[in-house]
């Protein structure tokens, strides 16, 4: 049974449609960041202290110790595109879905505080997507829009899940 992986921007609604994921298909939910920091016992922001790659490297070094899930729904960091392993190892096991939500949207509700990449301002979001937006492309196996309400969203998983299932 293959997971269910969500990539997209920070803020684009990844932790929100997991957890509504879950409830409608009682799968665990498995955020990479949070298991990040479970496993490290550091924070994201002490892990980009130490430098951006040494993030990127336990980034990847997670994606390895998940890739063998199973029904799991897996969300993951804005970044994590950053490296084609980390996409390579995901789709071992699972579905590659980016959950794409207007930037604007982003902009107006995204809370930057614990996100050591948006320390500049809400501004550097433009930035970012600039950068990843063809990464996220390149990656996804699903283009899901997030930009209606949570039923919506969800509503564009149900052939996946099947598909999902019964592989």
């Amino acid at each position: 049974m293959r997971n269910i992986v969500l990539i997209g921007m920070p803020g684009s609604g990844k932790t929100t449609i997991s957890k509504a994921l879950a409830k409608r298909t009682g799968w665990p939910v498995i955020d990479l960041d949070d298991y990040l920091v479970h496993l490290k016992q550091m924070s994201i922001a002490q892990m980009f202290e130490i430098s951006e790659s040494y993030f990127r490297d336990q980034e990847t070094s997670v994606c390895e110790l998940l890739k063998n899930q199973n029904q799991t729904i897996l969300a993951c960091g804005g970044g994590v595109v950053l490296r084609e392993k980390n996409i390579a190892l995901l789709k071992e096991n699972g579905i590659i879905c980016w959950l794409n939500r207007d930037l604007d949207k982003i902009v107006q509700d995204v809370d930057i505080r614990g996100r050591p990449l948006l320390k500049e301002g809400k501004q550097r979001l433009y930035a970012l997507y600039e950068a990843r937006e063809a990464l996220y492309r390149k990656s996804a196996d699903v283009l899901i829009d997030n930009n209606g309400t949570i039923e919506n969203t969800l509503c564009q998983f149900e052939p996946y899940m099947k598909k999902t299932a019964a592989q």
